[in-house]
């Protein structure tokens, strides 16, 4: 067999397993907005729809989809900042909002958010708890609110949520997680196993791990971390694997290893898929499948911490060192299909699609330097080659005539196969034809005759049936840079042409006359835009087209034209692929995402995200569809499959609500208002601002939104203001108003909210008021004229001593917040901030002068081991000794900073990947002789080291650390204590 058609194979095989449902696509919240929290522990939803964040850095946060504001648990009279670090949350059945600040006990806001109780170890015997340490919330079906502690469980009744209430068989023991069966029997994961609750709470028992037959040893912890019910029994997630505890035989048993990291959360997206988050990322096992693969690995690295659903559909991912992330609720709805790759490209390769067609049930593909056809019955792929010696690059078509023969055109020329499994060639081609070079284009005609655009040659006729070859050219698009890119056959009038930079243009078959249509103003229609992509007739006398200016609709008979840009919906005014639907819809893929036009209302829904699609890698004339209206993609990543009606029925169900209202210094979030008890605006209201959000957090930037305002003065007609989440108005009279808002884009889900408000007749307009604030301003102004006489030079002098002292204090204040922005308060070392601003200034100059450049990473190893054992003190000491002896070692141009957690980065200019790695490797020798003393003990350190020097120097700072963030996993993962060198996707280890 010859080796080309063994690769074949194996990628086809493989191929035909990776032609499956897409994975799941993470959205991170960091990456959207700047505030978002990176140590997150626990996310709910409350009944209104908005998601709350509890975390470590950034305490209590509300989201509505566009903004997160910050929610105090303190009252106005405490000023604590510990209770930042909110790590636990609960929404009860009363709406109020449980509280957990990690080592300042409970706080519960009531449903309007304000403080009501404060639950601590210190607290009175009622609200008293055994540790102030709260590690987990639950409220049963008899709406008890469960508190577990560190040290011990308390619960309260929701009517009554003042008096704490203790369970004496779980004294001195840490509740990690609590559910509940539809028995009513409570089941809590706690640090000594397994723990059942009766109803009543007469009746408990408890399992432990050292009792699996076969399984743990006697000397393992038996603390469970988390717990999932599910209809057989519990899934118990600990810091030594997976477990699985049967109701029927009612025992723990041991089901997946410990390589799956300290498990803190358990999730079921769907029936039969288990998602286990741990302190080493997302893993998502099938449970149905009783041979236990390998499960799917997503998030590496990240400290998950909890899994959450919202009613909309979307999963919520808490991590403790990542931040925050969203999962599409809709990618099982696609079907992702990888495009083929050559032996040597790496899994991720992407690869440039010039043309895809459908011809004969198959999606013919022109690749860079390949030709591919997937056939939708077998759903296989197929390697077509191209016999030829030359090299080519760009595959501009494929089509078939009525003689079966298939026709490829391709930058070297035009190549035939005798059938669909045939090798192309470019024998018994008259020479005329042989001869030319760079086809952009091609169709044919029932008849046979062959119709191509060559490149700044214009379009040629050939008919087949002529031995010699002879063709009619048609000097049309041959300036330079210029060619038909697209050809129309099917009238049998016309033949339509589209031109990458001259237009439209309409070649009469019987007389070869040439209607050229363009943007100047002489065109028949004017276009908007000479720059084309691309053409999809809707009849014989409708054209959509792409442009660079936005979607252009186009009819003959009527001599018009409607163009469609952003302000209507779209996406993206570079539009480069359209597919009408004989639904009256038009799918339209433009440089930042998919959207569908409802012809009916003239408006478009965003849905590139929806179908799990990266905008960025969209292909131009790649979106066809097939008979049975299934919609076929191509991006330079895959082919995405999906039917329309999967994609556009979808409903979220979600609220919109009017999120907060600013007048002045005023705010109100969440405002409930009717017309007989309106919000009362203290005047004078010069600029009121309402926010709005539609209450579904994936697609967020496909909402679009209008609004109308309705009382005294106002139009009372709807107004369209695209994506933007909030509307102000300055300068209303006095009266009362009715502001309305819906989502504008959403036909099947149009969801509404009102704010009804009142704006009070000011007092000053009172005439009579007027006449006695005349009198008394006209006294108060002739005695101020003699008060300030006499004392205006005393005052002068006053003023410039005050402004000159005041000016040399903020002089000096600015200058110390500056320096603190900068600096690492623990090591004393630059901060990230000020790490990347050294490493633009470094990056330069190297630039500049040509100089090498190399960038490592240093983490403390077993740096948490050390936490533990000594505490969180003596790890800070750790970090600040280890910031000294690196310190003392570096030369004065080097850069070193802290980089976050136990984290350090290092740039060395002008050093290569040689010089660096001495350098470092000193450091680590330093590290390993380096003893800390902390409370009469001495405490060891070691490190590990991954340098990085990329050929591109000018690539930004993510792309070096992330080399070298590669490098040193690949240290921690073959034994820390070491430096490793990036090469590639790859680490050398010296």
């Amino acid at each position: 067999m010859r080796p080309v058609f063994t690769v074949f194979i194996l990628f086809t095989l493989q191929l035909l397993c990776c032609c499956l449902a897409a994975p799941p696509q993470f959205s991170a919240l960091a990456q959207q907005y700047t505030d978002a929290p990176l140590v997150s522990y626990d996310i709910t939803q409350d009944q209104q729809g908005y998601i709350w964040f509890a975390s470590e850095l950034d305490g209590l946060q509300r989201f509505d989809g566009y903004e997160l504001e910050a929610w105090s648990v303190l009252r106005k009279q405490e000023k604590n900042p510990k209770f930042a670090n909110v790590n636990q949350l609960l929404i009860d059945s009363e709406q109020r909002l449980w509280v957990s600040t990690w080592g300042q006990g409970v706080t519960l806001l009531d449903q309007h958010n304000q403080v009501q109780l404060r639950f601590t170890s210190t607290a009175a015997p009622e609200q008293r708890l055994p540790s102030d340490r709260v590690q987990s919330f639950f409220e049963d079906s008899q709406n008890r609110i469960w508190i577990g502690a560190v040290e011990g469980l308390r619960y309260v009744q929701a009517a009554q949520p003042s008096v704490l209430q203790q369970v004496d068989a779980l004294k001195n023991v840490r509740v990690w997680q609590l559910s509940e069966s539809t028995d009513g029997v409570l089941w809590l994961a706690t640090s000594k196993g397994l723990f059942r609750l009766s109803a009543d709470l007469k009746e408990h028992q408890y399992w432990t791990l050292d009792t699996i037959n076969g399984g743990m040893s006697s000397a393992v912890s038996n603390e469970i971390r988390t717990l999932l019910l599910v209809e057989q029994g519990l899934w118990l997630g600990t810091q030594f694997g997976l477990f699985f505890f049967s109701f029927e035989r009612s025992e723990i048993q041991y089901r997946y290893p410990a390589e799956l990291g300290s498990i803190n959360a358990l999730f079921s997206p769907q029936p039969g898929r288990l998602w286990v988050g741990s302190s080493s990322g997302l893993f998502q096992i099938n449970t149905d499948d009783k041979s236990q693969p390998r499960p799917d690995y997503f998030l590496q690295t990240a400290d998950i911490r909890k899994l959450f659903r919202d009613k909309t559909g979307v999963i919520w991912v808490a991590t403790r060192n990542r931040g925050i992330y969203k999962v599409n609720p809709l990618q099982h709805k696609v079907r992702y299909l990888p495009l083929p790759l050559e032996a040597a490209m790496p899994d991720n390769a992407l690869r440039r699609i010039y043309s895809q067609t459908i011809v004969d049930n198959r999606i013919w593909l022109g690749l860079d330097q390949d030709i591919f056809s997937y056939d939708l019955q077998t759903e296989l792929w197929k390697k077509h080659s191209l016999e030829t010696n030359r090299q080519h690059h760009q595959v501009s078509g494929i089509v078939k005539d009525t003689d079966g023969v298939y026709w490829a055109g391709t930058d070297i020329g035009l190549f035939h196969a005798q059938g669909k499994d045939d090798t192309f060639l470019q024998d018994k081609l008259p020479a005329t034809i042989a001869n030319f070079t760079s086809v952009t284009a091609l169709a044919t005609d029932p008849d046979g005759t062959l119709w191509l655009g060559l490149w700044e040659k214009g379009l040629v006729k050939w008919d087949k049936k002529n031995p010699l070859g002879a063709v009619e050219q048609h000097a049309i698009a041959t300036q330079p840079g210029d060619a038909i890119i697209s050809i129309d056959s099917e009238d049998a009038e016309f033949i339509w042409l589209v031109s990458r930079f001259s237009g439209l243009y309409q070649l009469q078959r019987n007389t070869g006359l040439i209607t050229r249509y363009h943007s100047g103003a002489d065109s028949p229609i004017q276009l908007p835009s000479d720059t084309l992509l691309c053409m999809e007739k809707a009849s014989a006398y409708q054209f959509w087209l792409c442009t660079n200016q936005g979607l252009f609709f186009m009819d003959l008979e009527k001599k018009s034209g409607t163009l469609y840009q952003s302000q209507q919906g779209l996406p993206d005014n570079r539009v480069i692929a359209i597919q009408a639907l004989q639904n009256g819809t038009v799918w339209v893929s433009t440089k930042k995402g998919l959207a569908v036009m409802d012809l009916a209302r003239q408006s478009f829904k965003v849905l590139g995200e929806k179908a799990n699609i990266t905008s960025m890698l969209l292909e131009t004339r790649a979106l066809q569809s097939t008979a049975s209206g299934d919609i076929w993609l191509g991006t330079a990543a895959g082919l995405y499959n999906f039917k329309p009606d999967d994609i556009q029925q979808h409903k979220f169900n979600a609220p919109l609500v009017i999120s907060k209202v600013k007048a002045g210094v005023q705010q109100w979030f969440h405002p409930v208002t009717s017309a007989q008890t309106p919000l009362e605006l203290a005047p004078p209201a010069k600029e009121i601002s309402i926010y709005f959000s539609f209450l579904e957090y994936y697609f967020t930037e496909g909402h679009q939104y209008q609004y109308r305002l309705s009382g005294a003065g106002t139009d009372q007609e709807w107004h369209y203001i695209g994506h933007k989440n909030h509307i102000s108005f300055t300068h209303l009279p006095a009266g009362q108003y009715s502001f309305e808002v819906r989502n504008a884009i959403e036909p099947t889900e149009i969801a509404t909210a009102t704010l009804d408000f009142v704006i009070p007749t000011p007092l000053w307009q009172d005439k009579r008021l007027w006449l006695f604030f005349c009198l008394i301003a006209s006294l108060l102004l002739w005695l101020f004229w003699q008060s300030r006489v006499r004392n205006l030079h005393q005052q002068n002098i006053r003023l410039n001593q005050l402004v000159q002292q005041r000016t040399e204090a903020l002089e000096q204040a600015n200058s110390a917040l500056l320096q603190q922005a900068r600096t690492d308060f623990l090591t004393g070392l630059p901060n990230r901030l000020a790490f990347s601003e050294q490493f633009e200034l470094l990056q330069r100059q190297a630039i500049r002068q040509k100089l090498p450049f190399t960038l490592a990473l240093l983490d403390i190893d077993h740096f948490k081991s050390i936490n533990d054992t000594y505490g969180h003190d003596a790890g800070d000491v750790v970090l600040s000794k280890v910031a000294q002896a690196l310190s003392q070692r570096l030369r004065q141009r080097d850069v070193l900073a802290r980089w976050g957690g136990e984290e350090f980065i290092l740039l060395l200019p002008e050093t290569t990947t040689e010089g660096a790695f001495i350098v470092c490797e000193e450091l680590r020798q330093s590290l390993m002789q380096l003893v800390i003393e902390y409370d009469h003990k001495q405490i060891a350190v070691t490190a590990t080291l991954g340098l990085a020097q990329l050929d591109d120097v000018q690539l930004e700072l993510v792309c070096w650390q992330s080399a070298a963030d590669i490098a040193l996993y690949q240290g921690k993962k073959t034994g820390r204590n070491k430096v490793v060198i990036y090469q590639g996707d790859a680490a050398v280890i010296d």
